[in-house]
């Protein structure tokens, strides 16, 4: 829509609190004056600016969330909060070849700073190549390395409103406990989350409660297996699982990412349909075409309250049917 106005919606930034300089990985950013042009470069970061009352200049796209719903690129809870700050869609930046071959489209779209919290492009050359023309304020560890409120807190700071990270933060936790509280059947049930196939006769399941999806369905009362935890774990909580071992994922509710919502890539193996929670129906699909995965894998104050009412209703739809067995 180019006749809409699609600079940042107007913060009452504090001119004051400028400039500000915020630590990354590859090195410092200052922010001179209260920013209006901000650029995410990933769909995380474009939550977090949505959060903040702060409409994007573009929102970045790859193969992955270009498959949301309608393959639109804008997952549904963005649509809602665009839709709530009054702003038309952004234009699409397609950052599929990687950043460096996107430099220019970036600069073009004069940009007065670049959040790059959870994006797997940036390293240390374009970094060095943008940051001086435009401050890339970045995540400390690696990209999604930190949790989503220290990120928003972050890019409160550059944008002059640390207050408003505090607020978005409160509300969004306050979300998640009253789903909590809503469900009290949760507490303490276990819970296994198969994340998919990864070739060679193996599964990526999830081994550590401290990222993405197990943070969320931990802060729902639910509790990671004990198996799951025994499994060597990768920097995203990952851990890889062979085939022949699908029998020991059985745990109160099984939480099964796949491409559309068709679990045929776990349904063809007999160890897969003999597990006690599969045999009574309590597993909880969730299909990366309707950006659920994203919305608890890569979470942000507006994925996971949208996340909560879809999926919720689900986990005590399955945790009914586990009892019943």
């Amino acid at each position: 829509n180019d006749d809409a106005d699609n600079t940042s919606a107007p913060v009452s930034a504090n001119a004051d609190a400028f400039p500000v300089t915020l630590t990354g990985k590859f090195g410092e950013a200052t922010v001179e004056a209260p920013p209006v042009r901000a650029l995410p470069l990933s769909p995380q970061d474009a939550d977090i600016l949505l959060s903040l009352g702060v409409t994007p200049i573009a929102l970045p796209v790859d193969r992955q969330n270009l498959a949301a719903p309608n393959n639109t690129g804008v997952w549904p809870w963005e649509e809602q909060a665009l839709k709530d700050l009054g702003s038309a869609t952004p234009e699409l930046l397609q950052l599929d070849a990687g950043l460096g071959s996107v430099t220019e489209n970036i600069v073009a779209l004069e940009p007065d700073i670049i959040v790059s919290t959870g994006f797997w492009g940036l390293d240390q050359t374009s970094f060095d190549q943008l940051n001086p023309q435009i401050p890339v304020v970045h995540f400390d560890t690696q990209a999604n390395g930190e949790p989503w409120q220290d990120s928003t807190r972050k890019v409160a700071e550059a944008l002059g409103i640390p207050e408003k990270a505090e607020e978005v933060i409160a509300q969004a936790d306050a979300s998640l406990q009253e789903a909590k509280q809503a469900h009290p059947e949760f507490e303490g049930k276990t819970y296994n989350a198969i994340i998919g196939d990864m070739g060679g006769g193996q599964l990526a399941v999830l081994a550590s409660d401290e990222r993405g999806i197990g943070q969320f369905l931990s802060s729902l009362g639910l509790t990671l297996s004990p198996y799951a935890t025994t499994l060597p774990v990768d920097p995203d909580g990952r851990g890889l699982l062979s085939y022949e071992n699908i029998g020991d994922l059985d745990a109160d509710v099984l939480v099964v990412v796949s491409p559309t919502g068709d679990l045929e890539y776990l349904t063809k193996f007999e160890a897969w349909n003999q597990l006690p929670a599969v045999q009574a129906g309590a597993v909880v699909s969730l299909a990366r075409n309707t950006g659920r995965p994203n919305a608890v894998g890569f979470p942000s104050a507006l994925s996971l309250d949208w996340a909560t009412d879809q999926v919720a209703p689900e986990i005590a739809e399955a945790i009914e049917k586990g009892s019943a067995r």
